[in-house]
């Protein structure tokens, strides 16, 4: 179904209802797609979660939530956050703009190297 897109839909943020969402029809900011949104069944939603991938975020995100609840972790990650911003404007480089990016940044930078995390 084709619809006119107004400030309405951009306030649900795409979802219209439980069944339907809307996007944007490419090459055409005033026009949306109402479209259908996908039923998964339980054995799907089961296989889908158990993919390495989505295991691997959850640990991530497990991660950068521990720390980030943390007092003590909080407070030497945010000493790290603190000590990388003062090198990169010392050295002109671009500097993440918070602690919370920083700190998934470099939980998923040793992630990825296979290191232990502080």
């Amino acid at each position: 179904m084709k619809v006119k897109w107004t400030t309405l839909i951009d306030d649900m943020q795409g979802g219209v209802d439980k069944k339907h969402y809307a996007r944007h029809i490419p090459g055409n900011g005033e026009w949306a797609a109402m479209c259908n949104k996908p039923e998964l069944s339980k054995q799907t939603k089961k296989k889908k979660a158990a993919h390495p991938t989505v295991k691997h975020f959850n640990d991530y995100v497990a991660i950068c939530s521990d720390i980030l609840h943390s007092p003590e972790r909080r407070a030497l990650w945010q000493a790290r956050y603190e000590e990388a911003v003062r090198k990169a404007r010392r050295h002109g480089k671009p500097v993440q703009g918070r602690l919370v990016d920083y700190v998934r940044h470099e939980v998923s930078e040793a992630l990825k190297r296979g290191e232990e995390i502080a």
